[in-house]
């Protein structure tokens, strides 16, 4: 399930990978901006999120790929528990993507590991059951390529969010981290006003994938690969461009494709 993302940081050659991934990063630094360009990739997509993303990179260029994604914003745990367990895989067809940005808004209050093991047996169980209504794999090579399965987390160093990452790893085997690019953090670099990040991809049975990430003044995305190295732990929360969520829940985002 790593492909759609992979697809979004600009793999030449994504894997066909089907383990979820689980997106990681400090306060603002572009989570919701990176599911929102995985969404993009040109197959059925369901975004969901606790309230409606505000700005987005390139969503103006996205033209024809939003008609195929659908947003819902289910504002509680209970909300998006009901959500999931309702989703038929019936026509017009079941999304072969599913993307959750703000797990730790859905698991906030809630300490111990029932809440965060419950959503993601969950949106893992939602995942393969969806996948039967895709079909056989139409190049013939095996089994239909399944509901791909994205979801974010805010690290902030709280002992909650650390208690919740401990479960959802066990879920979620992939896993990209987002941290602020030590190069730009130090001055080394000349980032013109971006600022910088670097993804790292670390998924079973592959090797670590990393890119450098930058936002615009204006919030536009740029991704760029980087050679083999390794990204540092995402740190305390860090204020940056990118990806917004409104906060009366008004987006600028067309209505809701239904499936």
């Amino acid at each position: 399930m790593a492909a759609a993302l992979q697809r979004a940081l600009g793999a030449a050659e994504p894997g066909r990978s089907r383990v979820p991934v689980l997106v990681l990063g400090p306060a603002r630094s572009g989570r919701s901006a990176l599911l929102f360009r995985a969404a993009l990739g040109g197959a059925r997509a369901l975004f969901l999120a606790p309230r409606a993303l505000q700005r987005l990179p390139g969503a103006r260029r996205a033209g024809s790929c939003l008609q195929h994604v659908q947003f819902l914003y289910p504002p509680s745990l209970p909300d998006l528990l009901r959500l999931l367990a309702s989703l038929p895989p019936s026509p017009p067809g079941p999304p072969a993507l599913i993307l959750l940005d703000g797990l730790e808004h859905y698991l906030a209050g809630r300490s111990g590991p029932q809440a965060a093991a419950r959503l993601s047996a969950l949106l893992v169980d939602t995942a393969s059951h969806l996948a039967g209504g895709l079909g056989p794999d139409p190049q013939g090579s095996g089994p239909g390529p399944g509901v791909q399965l994205i979801a974010s987390l805010r690290v902030s160093g709280e002992a909650e969010t650390d208690e919740h990452l401990g479960v959802l790893q066990r879920y979620f085997p992939a896993r990209c981290w987002l941290c602020p690019d030590p190069a730009a953090a130090l001055g080394q670099e000349d980032c013109e006003g971006d600022r910088l990040f670097r993804a790292r991809l670390t998924q079973p049975g592959a090797p670590d994938q990393e890119w450098r990430v930058g936002f615009s003044l204006d919030g536009e995305m740029t991704v760029s690969p980087l050679p083999g190295g390794r990204a540092e732990h995402p740190g305390s929360p860090l204020d940056t461009a990118g990806a917004e969520k409104s906060p009366r829940g008004s987006g600028r985002l067309p209505a809701p494709l239904q499936l």
